[in-house]
């Protein structure tokens, strides 16, 4: 199954935000940064790049934050990490623990509990039978 949300330009604003060298490129050449990283725009986001006001662009950037934990991804000039980073084609990201960790990591999938150990029938309380509390002795 492919991924239906375009992530390129989340791909190309947040690689602006660490690398400033890439951040000219993007302002200069907008979708046609991409390709530096070997990243594929789909219509809408080379339209959206290429008609954003200059300053709404660097307003987008300047207010990009980055998770250390995922910051390494985007120091680099291969898209495909930077989209791995993001969580895209991994099943299941974004589950699991709320840090800020932008999705990554995976996932140990749906479980049930499982018990620290197994109980016995010695470990319930008796039970009153049906007999017992229909005819409470009197």
């Amino acid at each position: 199954m492919t991924n239906d949300i375009p992530r390129g330009v989340e791909v190309l604003v947040k690689k602006a935000a660490v690398d400033p060298e890439f951040k000219a490129l993007l302002m200069t050449e907008r979708s046609g940064a991409a390709a530096e990283i070997g990243l594929e725009l789909n219509e809408a986001e080379t339209a959206m790049l290429d008609g954003a006001p200059e300053t709404q662009l660097e307003s987008i950037i300047a207010n990009t934050t980055v998770s250390p934990k995922i910051r390494p991804a985007f120091a680099g000039r291969v898209a495909a990490v930077m989209l791995a980073a993001l969580g895209v084609g991994i099943a299941g990201a974004g589950c699991g623990d709320d840090d800020d960790d932008g999705g990554v990591g995976p996932t140990l999938g749906s479980r049930p509990d499982e018990p620290d150990r197994l109980y016995e029938e010695t470990d319930y309380p008796p039970q009153a039978s049906d007999a017992e509390t229909e005819n409470p002795a009197e």
